[in-house]
C-alpha cells in the first residue's frame, strides 16, 4: 500500500500517522535535500510507515534525524531508526543526547505518564549509539544539501527541546515551542509538561521563535499554520489566559480535580476543543507546579 505522504513546502514532505487506540496524530516531516532529513520521528509504532514513506522519497541514506525533544510522542522511534539507517546522526541538545544515549530515566518517566504497558501501544524505547548522537548548540546551523537548517534551543516545554529554523522556505518546525492544534480550525492552547514547565521561559520561546519571522509553523500533532503570526499571538494569549484561570481557582482553595474540571470545562466552551484526561490532567497539573514553586499560590 501506499503512504501518503504530502510535499507542504518546497522538498519539504509531511506523513501523518494514526495509531489504533491512540488519541493523538503523528506527524513526521522529510527534506528532500542532499541525503534528507527526518525532523520529529515520533514513537516505535510509526516506524512502517516512516520506512514505507522513506522508500517512496528516495531517502535511504539519510543524514540526520531530528527530534525537538525527547518525549515518547516525539522520539520514542530513535533507537530503532538509527539500525536502520546507521549513516543518520541523531540531532539532540546537550541536554537531550543523555535521554537519547541512556533512555532509562525517560523509560521510568513514560511508565509513570502511561502505564507500565506502554510499549504495547507505543512501541519499545531503545538507547542510540553515542557514535550517532549529534549534540547542537542554540543557534547552530546544520548544512542540508542546499538548504541550512538553524536550531533554536526552546526549553520552556522541555529542558531538552529545540525547534528547527529552514532558512530556505522559513518554515520553522516548532515541535510543542508553539502549542499544540488539537483540530482543524480551532486555536493553538499551550502544551505543558511536569514538573520542568515554566511559564516564563515558555512565553520567551515563543517570543523568540516569533522574531525568526517564519512563513510556515510545522506542527509536530498536526498540520501546517499558514498565518504564523496571528497563530503566535494567539497561542501566547492562550497561554496566559489558561494560566490566569487555573492560578485563580489554585488561591481561591480549589482543589486540583475541581481546577482540572473547571479547566476542562473552559477549553471546551471558549475553544471548541474536548481535550482527553491525559492532555487535561498533564496541562493542569504542569501550572499547578509552577505556580507553587515559585510561591504564588
Amino acid at each position: 500500500m501506499m503512504t501518503y505522504v504530502e510535499e507542504v513546502a518546497e522538498e519539504t514532505y509531511r506523513l501523518a500517522t494514526r495509531i489504533p487506540g491512540l488519541p493523538s496524530m503523528f506527524t513526521t516531516y522529510f527534506i528532500k535535500d542532499g541525503s534528507g532529513v527526518m525532523i520529529e520521528p515520533g514513537p516505535a509504532a510509526a516506524i512502517p510507515r516512516i520506512q514505507k514513506a522513506v522508500e517512496e522519497l528516495g531517502l535511504g541514506n539519510l543524514e540526520y534525524i531530528i527530534p525537538t525533544h525527547l518525549h515518547l510522542d516525539h522520539a520514542g522511534a530513535l533507537g530503532k531508526l538509527v539500525s536502520l539507517f546507521p549513516r543518520a546522526r541523531v540531532v539532540v541538545s546537550r541536554q537531550g543526547a543523555r535521554h537519547a544515549i541512556n533512555p532509562s530515566r525517560l523509560i521510568k518517566s513514560t511508565r509513570m505518564a502511561f502505564g507500565e504497558d506502554f510499549e504495547a501501544a507505543y512501541g519499545a524505547i531503545l538507547p542510540v549509539p553515542e557514535s550517532q548522537v549529534r549534540i547542537v548548540r542554540d543557534g547552530e546551523v546544520l548544512p542540508a544539501g542546499s538548504r541550512q537548517l538553524m536550531i533554536v534551543h526552546t526549553p520552556g516545554h522541555a529542558p531538552h527541546q529545540i525547534a528547527i529554523f529552514d532558512t530556505r522556505t522559513r518554515g520553522l518546525f516548532c515541535g510543542e515551542a508553539l502549542g499544540l492544534v488539537y483540530s482543524d480550525g480551532t486555536p493553538p492552547l499551550p502544551a505543558v509538561a511536569p514538573p520542568s514547565f515554566d511559564i516564563e521561559v515558555y512565553l520567551d520561546d515563543m517570543e523568540r521563535l516569533r522574531r525568526l519571522r517564519p512563513r510556515l509553523l510545522f506542527y509536530s500533532h498536526g498540520g501546517v499554520g499558514n498565518e504564523p503570526e496571528r497563530l503566535i499571538d494567539t497561542v501566547i494569549e492562550n497561554t496566559k489566559l489558561i494560566g490566569d484561570i487555573i492560578l485563580r481557582d489554585l488561591k481561591a482553595g480549589e482543589t486540583e480535580e475541581a481546577i482540572t474540571d473547571h479547566t476542562g470545562d473552559y477549553i471546551r466552551e471558549h475553544f471548541g476543543v474536548t481535550m482527553d484526561e491525559y492532555e487535561l490532567v498533564t496541562n493542569v497539573v504542569g501550572y499547578i507546579h509552577y505556580f507553587r514553586k515559585k510561591g504564588l499560590a
